[in-house]
């Protein structure tokens, strides 16, 4: 127990970043992309610039060591890779003496953490305490962990599991007093609302920032400059205001920021963007407003719901989006309301009763 009247008169800490704004140290950091968008390669970037104490993407960093753990590649391809980012920051294999590590466990037994099979635990696993006393007695202050999906041994509906995880993580970074970074590939419905997340939505809370890297929409570039594009969204901060963006582009072998940027477009957090649209839909419904989710009725919710100071800040198509994840999770329902040839599509919160002229749908409907 601490009482506060013992901070009278102390100096204010200071927060520690190990990316200013980005990367937080002493907590977990979620960094979230399709396969094939090049969060790998990201990450390896930041890792070396880390290592040697260069910018990266324009932002100052201080040097420190850093062990990048693969579970998805073998050390020939983080070798390869490894080279491409050496060339465009100028330096050499050698430069990184005692300040990069890789660690690759493909084809290894890569969980960090399993159930412990007494009930709805998770525990450490040896990889785990092997990970965690390399760092320690080496100096380790930023840790990568690629990817979730090989490290994880729990239930990702779980919300324990997936809270336990990350704590034994921020363990980690807070012991060694860094960063600890863990990539991650987003599920169907992540990729549809633009969450960055997949499974339950347990890993947005347990980390305390939200990195997502993704291909521009065909708003954002076309042509020859959408191959190479890429947009990396910090969805949230819990130490820093979310909803900032990069535009990167990829140039032989590496990332580096885009010529162009859009000037005004933000990163919208699509977690809390459902939390605001929800809360709009139950006071639409309960003021007696029946929605569809039909772009051609006039009962179209997105444009309906656009009116509600609940989700001030969102564009309709955040809206569209986040009624398209909560429809795929369950959390709205559409209520089939008339006769079979005749009825209407009612979107509703899930747990709403059920409208008068409610019936099951069928097959054919």
């Amino acid at each position: 127990m601490v009482c506060v009247s013992t901070f009278q008169g102390k100096p204010i800490p200071t927060r520690q970043w190990c990316l200013p704004d980005w990367v937080p140290d002493h907590v977990v950091t979620l960094l979230s992309g399709d396969g094939g968008t090049g969060k790998s390669l990201l990450a390896m970037q930041l890792a070396t610039c880390c290592a040697v104490g260069s910018p990266f993407m324009g932002m100052e960093l201080a040097r420190r060591k850093v062990l990048y753990l693969a579970a998805e590649d073998d050390i020939d391809e983080l070798h390869r890779r490894q080279q491409d980012i050496n060339q465009g920051l100028g330096i050499e294999f050698g430069d990184l003496e005692e300040q990069l590590w890789f660690r690759t466990l493909k084809g290894e037994d890569a969980l960090l953490a399993v159930s412990d099979g007494k009930g709805r635990g998770l525990k450490a696993t040896p990889t785990y305490d092997n990970l965690k006393a390399f760092c320690l007695s080496n100096g380790i202050q930023l840790v990568i962990v690629d990817t979730v999906a090989d490290t994880f041994g729990g239930l990702e509906i779980d919300r324990q599991h997936v809270t336990r995880y990350v704590r034994l993580l921020e363990i980690i970074a807070r012991e060694t007093g860094g960063a600890v970074i863990i990539l991650a590939h987003p599920g169907v419905s992540g990729l549809a609302s633009g969450s960055g997340i997949s499974g339950s939505t347990a890993w947005r809370n347990a980390v305390r920032s939200v990195v997502y890297m993704r291909r521009p929409t065909d708003e954002e570039a076309t042509g020859p400059e959408a191959r190479d594009l890429r947009i990396v969204e910090r969805l949230k901060g819990n130490f820093a205001p979310a909803g900032a963006e990069l535009r990167v582009t990829y140039w032989r072998g590496q990332f580096g920021l885009a010529d162009k940027s859009d000037g005004g477009a933000k990163a919208v957090d699509m977690i809390g963007a459902e939390v605001k649209v929800l809360a709009a839909m139950r006071r639409a419904t309960k003021q007696g407003r029946l929605m569809t989710f039909s772009p051609t009725s006039t009962a179209y919710a997105p444009k309906i719901l656009k009116a509600y100071r609940e989700v001030e800040g969102l564009k309709q198509h955040h809206i569209e989006r986040a009624i398209t994840s909560m429809l795929e999770r369950g959390e709205l329902r559409e209520a089939f309301v008339g006769r079979p040839s005749h009825g209407k599509r009612f979107v509703v919160p899930a747990d709403h009763p059920p409208l008068d002229g409610e019936r099951p749908p069928s097959g054919g409907e």
